[in-house]
């Protein structure tokens, strides 16, 4: 039996790097596990369908880029020469084949992995949402997008603003590259549609910070509470606001006010609400009523369920579970002897019983870029096993019954790729390799108990039945109670 290997690349999602934090705890986002499982969920149904890939095997091996670009280097470099001597994530004793990366969820971690697979012509697709030529690089025929760029986002951002006349918005953006081309992109745009910004406050980019990091000023909320600008424009990723929470959070135990400044919160498509292990207690509804750009998603039948039976005594080939029990569900895991300490996991812990900013059950638009990426790889790996097309790519003379297939071949199958997901949407790329189904546009609902509820209420769609790209249903928000809409 054949086994073709996937291997996809996350931002950190566990410990692991020195814990340079500013309260002296990591900031790990155990929510960004459900891409693992996602991808994992996907896998196994491809191999359970005895249709799509008969006689092979798809395996994946998961790496963590730990905001590391040498670490993120060197597990590329470590996929693509030895990747013969790593043991899988998974287990998988059949001949390893790589054939496609899927990742990263950043720009910053993806191009870096394009620099170097590009020049192998390895398929890559991309999870994450951002900018459209950061990916205009001699490696980029190679490079797929299962979101749309943020060009769209961009053009819902200002369409969500003129439809409700916020004309006076505040800016808190990532201090990196992309922040600084959203910055640029987005000015250009207010400046072109009247609406002016009220002040730019930046963001650290690193996920573990000493207190030398804090931007001076950012650390108190009474900037926020004593602007005249009723709303927020925040641009960054999930640890950005993790940040924004710790700090804020903490103000918030010694000044009730904190937990309501009277302002909308509106969040870019690569943030989540995420909280770490020891931010559990802080108060999210200083969130309450926001408004969030989301990669558009559906939630394939059966995933519930396979989140539901996750157990670490069934997955014990899975390298990460380990650290993301004990970090989810704040115990030990030591299963060769459940119940050794007060501490220690009993094995039976549920998904379903974390808080939303820990863990969430519904499948997020990067899981389901994920999701559909691991489909995409497999019709096109049916495609070459099916048809005799491709031996058109061997050199002639050579034999070529039962050689492996490379993955250099997928790409103009990839590119051509057609067919429907398992929820009824259809998955193929556009001219420039993206998938383009736009944005799905939210509304965060906060109660006490850290828990949330997100109610979708418009959508950013390019290409829109209807003919209309932008849809709001704005009696469906619910806006915060120190926030009054007019």
């Amino acid at each position: 039996m054949a086994s073709q290997m996937i291997y996809t690349l996350h931002p950190t999602l566990f410990k692991g790097q020195p814990s340079e934090t500013l309260l002296d705890f990591p900031m790990v986002i155990t929510k960004l596990f459900q891409h693992v499982l996602a991808l994992a969920f996907a896998i196994s149904e491809v191999n359970g369908d005895p249709k799509l890939l008969p006689n092979v095997t798809l395996g994946f091996h998961l790496y963590d880029s730990y905001y590391n670009m040498m670490l993120t280097y060197r597990s590329i470099l470590d996929l693509l020469f030895k990747s013969h001597r790593l043991d899988a994530n998974y287990r998988c004793t059949s001949r390893k084949n790589l054939m496609a990366v899927i990742g990263g969820l950043g720009s910053d971690v993806s191009f870096r992995v394009a620099d170097i697979i590009g020049l192998y012509k390895i398929p890559q697709l991309s999870y994450g949402s951002f900018a459209p030529e950061e990916s205009d690089t001699p490696q980029s025929s190679h490079f797929f997008r299962m979101a749309s760029n943020e060009d769209h986002q961009y053009s819902g951002i200002i369409q969500l603003l003129l439809h409700f006349r916020w004309t006076w918005v505040g800016l808190i953006v990532v201090n990196d590259e992309s922040g600084n081309r959203f910055l640029q992109v987005v000015e250009f745009l207010f400046s072109q549609n009247g609406i002016c910004s009220a002040m730019t406050k930046r963001i650290p980019p690193q996920p573990f910070w000493k207190e030398k990091y804090i931007p001076h000023g950012f650390g108190s909320t009474s900037h926020f509470r004593g602007s005249q600008a009723s709303v927020f424009l925040v641009y960054g990723e999930t640890m950005a606001l993790m940040w924004m929470s710790t700090i804020w959070g903490m103000e918030a135990l010694g000044y009730r006010e904190v937990r309501f400044l009277g302002k909308v919160w509106v969040i870019t498509a690569q943030i989540d609400l995420a909280l770490g292990n020891y931010q559990r207690g802080l108060d999210l509804q200083l969130f309450h009523g926001t408004i969030a750009f989301k990669i558009h998603s559906k939630e394939p039948a059966g995933f519930q369920e396979f989140l539901q039976n996750v157990k670490p005594l069934g997955m014990q080939g899975n390298g990460f579970l380990k650290d993301f029990w004990e970090q989810a569900f704040d115990c030990f895991p030591d299963f060769q002897e459940p119940g050794k300490t007060s501490d220690t996991c009993t094995g039976e812990e549920k998904l379903e019983s974390l808080p939303g900013p820990v863990f969430g059950m519904g499948m997020t638009g990067h899981s389901y870029g994920i999701y559909n990426a691991v489909y995409a790889v497999a019709h096109a790996l049916h495609i070459m096993s099916s048809s005799r097309l491709k031996l058109k790519g061997m050199v002639k003379g050579e034999k070529t019954e039962g050689q492996v297939l490379q993955s250099w071949q997928l790409l103009h199958v990839l590119k051509s790729i057609r067919f429907n997901n398992s929820v009824g949407e259809t998955i193929s790329f556009n001219e420039n390799m993206e998938l383009g189904m736009g944005f799905d546009i939210i509304n965060v609902i906060a109660f006490p108990n850290t828990s949330f509820f997100k109610v979708k209420v418009g959508r950013v769609d390019p290409n829109a039945d209807d003919g209309k790209p932008f849809v709001i249903d704005e009696h469906l928000i619910e806006w915060h109670r120190d926030f009054n809409q007019v």
